[in-house]
């Protein structure tokens, strides 16, 4: 199979490629022409460049491909005006369906989101049926995300294309070029002196069991249906709990109400643009605390998917994170590693080598 991935540089995109590789698949990775490569450095790919914005490259960059997975999106809450998620992530999705039906490419796998299926305000999990009933009060990532799935099953219709869309959720791990909001919830919490913890929850998943779910819904999934591509659902203290077992450090000692969390995320924000760097939170992501994003890909099981344990996957996403840029030297020398990381970094690195063979 030849296998376009868009946005094949970040976190989802990335973890597609190897894991489309390992299968001996043919991918085409298609990245902006500004975009930093670091993610992709070494592999056995053909590298394109193209812009979901701009249609006559993109339909160059899609050519010969079997299968599209449309993964190119901004994933933050902070740092874009709605105006550009928004264009990014319906505009872009637009562009891709039409050029991909210009150069006879039928299959389409959109990387939505489980946000667009909502949040509870009980510990209870939402499915692919759940309606986002807050749709106006969310912030503009979550409501581009909303639209853009929209967008693309009606266009997807139009055009006589087979789509499927999957929903990932809070998905962690290795080989990103940039600290989405997800990665960057651990590193919130290695370098938050206050051992701080709130109330609510989220769905941890690795995320390459997120990319064995992509390839899942490409090969068998059903056209015009949404998948939940999930692990487990945690409240926020036990999340916490297991970064700290991991890294070494102290567990939570303080719970933080939404005030708190509000306050805290305006101080990131504000010490972000003074030293030129992106904030790990933000007061749109403050707004959602207290909030369960819990969720249940029964559906996605069918299909054959099985996530790994939260812990696993938590131990992953750390194992690279503590060897990377995104983790100062200070919190580093504090960490004591625990020998599930250190296996996990074992493991990331032979999987590495073993494809970086194949070059």
């Amino acid at each position: 199979m030849r296998a376009a991935v868009t946005g094949a540089n970040g976190l989802i995109g990335a973890n597609l490629v190897r894991t489309l590789l390992r299968a001996d698949h043919h991918v085409i990775a298609l990245v902006r022409p500004s975009s930093d490569l670091t993610s992709l450095t070494g592999l056995p790919i053909e590298l394109r460049r193209a812009d979901v914005l701009r249609p006559d490259g993109l339909a160059e960059g899609l050519a010969g491909a079997d299968i599209v997975f449309h993964a190119a999106a901004y994933f933050a809450y902070w740092g874009h005006s709605a105006d550009t998620l928004e264009t990014t992530a319906v505009t872009g999705t637009r562009n891709v369906l039409h050029c991909a039906r210009r150069v006879g490419v039928r299959r389409i796998v959109l990387t939505s989101s489980s946000v667009v299926l909502g949040s509870s305000v009980t510990p209870t999990s939402r499915d692919e049926t759940s309606d986002n009933d807050d749709a106006a009060e969310e912030p503009p990532y979550v409501r581009a995300k909303m639209r853009q799935e929209r967008e693309a099953f009606a266009r997807a219709d139009e055009l006589g294309l087979e789509l499927v869309a999957v929903c990932p959720t809070m998905t962690v791990g290795p080989h990103a070029t940039s600290l989405g909001p997800s990665n960057a919830v651990i590193v919130t919490y290695l370098g938050n002196p206050l051992r701080m913890t709130y109330p609510g929850g989220c769905n941890i998943v690795a995320v390459g069991d997120v990319a064995r779910g992509h390839i899942l819904a490409g090969e068998v999934g059903q056209p015009g249906e949404r998948y939940l591509l999930g692990g487990e659902n945690l409240d926020w203290a036990t999340i916490h709990t297991t970064i700290a077992e991991l890294a070494g450090i102290a567990r939570p000692l303080l719970t933080a109400n939404h005030a708190g969390c509000y306050i805290a995320a305006l101080a990131e924000e504000v010490l972000a643009r003074l030293n030129g760097r992106k904030p790990s939170t933000s007061r749109a992501q403050a707004k959602m605390v207290g909030r369960y994003y819990w969720y249940d890909h029964a559906k996605a099981a069918r299909l054959g998917y099985a996530p790994r344990p939260a812990r696993r996957a938590l131990a992953e996403a750390i194992a690279w994170l503590a060897a990377s840029p995104h983790i100062s030297r200070e919190v580093r020398s504090g960490l004591l590693l625990s020998h599930e990381v250190y296996e996990a970094r074992r493991y990331q690195a032979g999987e590495e080598a073993q494809l970086k063979e194949r070059r």
